[in-house]
């Protein structure tokens, strides 16, 4: 998925796109200044092209590849879709003038747009069909095409690569020779193809599959798993701190609201809890129901005094995006959000956990269990915050000690603490 048409305006894409970084050939890359000799070009896709950790660094080094074997380029592009929560697909576009390659992500809903609708790349994108358009002056039936030519493009061609679910990427090529691409040009591009849609298509599925553990893993267990850390009681022990979240009134909730209104407070409520966890190096394990496991893993060093205060900032972001959430909600006559959070830090095991055929990736222990137990105090003691006297010794932040409480689970009473009034 992608929008060749929404992607000509180099000068300020992140008006245009919601994400874009950007790969620039400097100095020090070799293909700065001078072109690499392309040789033998399909050989060096399949073989090298593995091994190049970025899209953009690995089709700016093609495309420079193919201008050191004589071919013409000036612009080109490379297009895949991807399954992603907030990302429909991804494309990387070149320039030889610029020396540049940029990184481009395009949201959900771009194919809506009527840039992709009169885009010259939409039948490519669509129905795999080739596209190839010699610019000379004329008005076109693409926009885009128009403002290539503007801007000295003389041949527009879009080549279709292997089929990833149900769209095809796209390669584009531009050149601003006289006259357009010569056929021995042509015939270059051509040859190349199948090694690129190779290449393009196994990106495309590691992409995927990163994106996939990331969105229902999250991204250090998705790491482990795609490392292949897969077997049944295959974990390691390590100290976190583990935070327990919880919903207040769900029961009642679920009740009183109809169906779209209970998705709306569920995905408000768990936005404002995992995205400070996300922005703080914070794992989230999982959702249990209406429920939110999370760790923050203290690092091989064991840096107990930055881990907690990540996890305490975390949390009170967390319940300072739901007070605003809540004034939303209030103007709008909606039930307000009230969570528990607990905190503790203890060891934990993390690792693979079920059975020989269904595996959970998560952390189990009684410093979990803990974590949970202290979650439900936050009922017994009116506030939506505690922690456990580890973590509050380790702690640099001001805690409130609230008193020793018996712990379900638990033989002897645990002190708990709070932030101050």
């Amino acid at each position: 998925m992608s929008v060749e048409s929404t992607l000509f305006a180099a000068s300020a894409p992140d008006t245009i796109l919601p994400k874009v970084s950007f790969f620039r050939v400097a100095g020090s890359h070799p293909t700065a200044g001078k072109p690499i000799p392309g040789g033998q070009i399909p050989q060096w896709i399949l073989t090298r092209g593995p091994g190049i950790a970025r899209e953009a660094e690995f089709f700016g080094e093609l495309c420079w590849r193919l201008v050191g074997d004589g071919v013409p380029l000036w612009r080109a592009t490379l297009h895949f879709g991807t399954l992603h929560p907030q990302i429909a697909g991804f494309a990387v576009r070149w320039w030889r003038d610029r020396s540049a390659t940029e990184e481009i992500h395009i949201a959900h809903g771009a194919d809506e747009t009527d840039e992709y609708r009169r885009s010259p790349i939409r039948n490519t994108i669509e129905r795999g069909a080739p596209f190839d358009q010699l610019l000379d002056g004329a008005a076109s039936d693409y926009p885009l095409l128009d403002q290539i030519h503007a801007a000295g493009g003389t041949e527009y061609l879009a080549l279709p690569l292997n089929r990833i679910l149900r769209r095809y990427p796209v390669v584009t090529w531009t050149t601003d020779r006289a006259g357009g691409f010569a056929d021995a040009h042509r015939a270059a591009l051509g040859d190349l193809n199948p090694a690129l849609a190779a290449i393009v298509e196994t990106r495309a599925i590691r992409r995927l599959s990163a994106n996939l553990m990331d969105t229902y893993l999250g991204p250090q267990a998705g790491r482990r798993v795609l490392a292949g850390h897969i077997r049944r009681g295959q974990g390691e022990t390590l100290n976190a701190v583990i935070m327990a979240v919880d919903l207040r009134g769900f029961t009642v909730l679920s009740d009183r609201l109809a169906g779209d209104e209970m998705i709306e407070l569920l995905d408000d409520y768990f936005d404002a809890v995992t995205s400070p966890i996300h922005e703080r190096q914070g794992e989230v394990l999982k959702f249990i129901g209406d429920g939110v496991l999370a760790i923050f893993p203290t690092g091989e060093e064991g840096d107990f005094t930055s881990t907690t205060v990540r996890a305490l900032k975390a949390a009170i972001a967390g319940l300072a995006k739901l007070d605003r959430i809540n004034e939303a909600r209030r103007e709008a006559d909606h039930p307000e959000i009230r969570i528990g959070v607990g905190l503790h830090l203890g060891e934990v095991t993390y690792g693979n956990v079920g059975a020989a055929n269904r595996l959970d990736f998560t952390a189990i222990g009684p410093a979990v269990n803990l974590a949970a137990r202290l979650e439900g105090l936050t009922k017994r003691v009116m506030r939506p915050l505690v922690t456990s006297s580890s973590f509050a010794a380790a702690c640099p932040y001001p805690l409130i000690s609230l008193g020793f409480h018996p712990v379900r689970g638990f033989s002897e009473p645990e002190e708990v603490f709070g932030l101050p009034e």
